[in-house]
């Protein structure tokens, strides 16, 4: 294929995030500053999961599952750069998994594969355990019921779960809603509504779900702060869940959270806090 023909499908898929290069030809200008904002955005999401991944060299003959994956960058990103044994990635949307296919195949990225399935039925049907490690990244505001998708990860992945999410900002364990904009991304996980869950509520469910450890994931949100309005604001954050290791030797920025655990809070609370003034400093912990 040609570099000119390389170009002319490219610009046939119009919902490029990221830049990838393929035949020399860049999905992305950086000089547009729309695609910049992009450029941008996914230089710290990087920061956030990938490359504390690539330092610790976790993903390293690991098998790993990308839940809603698109057309399937982190998935490339896993298998490329992090030197996984086998990664797939699952997704709802069919014209996304075509234009992964095809990049995949631009690319000769042969450990990776991806498919057009329902993240819950393929969570549901395989084995405990299957994978080592599960993304769900920029997708788990999007599913009909978050608590029961945490339970299938829990059980699928034996080591780590990692999740990038839209959050509802608040220090109570909540969980909001919004109508979604018209979108043609559906399935049988997806509303239309967004559920935006808040860090202590994925905190709570994650250890509800029997995860052994979950903590929040940091980077720098103001060396360039193009296209992170939502990091910046507190509305979307990065979360890691595990199942065995200790997060700390996994992701070198890593921040353990300091909520109580469910149980911790009874006993600071009360199972009705709300009847002593509840938990924002105007009842007494007993």
């Amino acid at each position: 294929m040609t570099s000119s023909e390389t170009a002319r499908k490219i610009a046939s898929y119009t919902n490029w995030i990221q830049d990838i290069e393929i035949d020399g030809v860049n999905t992305l200008n950086r000089n547009d500053p729309k695609d910049y904002n992009h450029i941008n955005r996914t230089k710290i999401r990087r920061d956030l999961f990938i490359e504390p991944l690539l330092r610790s060299g976790f993903l390293r003959g690991k098998r790993v599952l990308d839940l809603g994956c698109s057309y399937g960058y982190w998935a490339m990103a896993a298998a490329s750069e992090g030197e996984a044994a086998e990664v797939v990635g699952v997704d709802a949307h069919a014209p996304s998994i075509e234009q992964g296919k095809w990049i995949l195949e631009r690319k000769q990225i042969g450990n990776c594969d991806l498919r057009l399935a329902d993240s819950y039925d393929t969570l549901a049907s395989i084995a405990a355990g299957s994978f080592d490690v599960i993304f769900c990244l920029g997708f788990f505001y999007h599913i009909r019921d978050p608590f029961r998708l945490l339970t299938l990860m829990q059980r699928a992945a034996k080591e780590a779960v990692i999740v990038d999410t839209m959050v509802h900002k608040s220090d109570d364990a909540s969980i909001s809603l919004r109508p979604v904009r018209p979108k043609n991304l559906l399935g049988e996980s997806v509303l239309s509504l967004e559920m935006f869950s808040s860090p202590k509520a994925i905190y709570w469910m994650g250890l509800e779900a029997g995860f052994r450890e979950v903590t929040r994931l940091e980077a720098d949100f103001e060396a360039d702060t193009r296209g992170l309005w939502d990091y910046r604001g507190g509305n979307r954050a990065s979360f890691a869940l595990s199942n065995g290791p200790a997060i700390a030797s996994i992701f070198d920025n890593a921040k353990p959270f300091e909520y109580p655990t469910p149980a911790e809070d009874i006993e600071l609370y009360g199972i009705y806090p709300e009847l002593s003034g509840g938990r924002n400093g105007t009842n007494n912990p007993s």
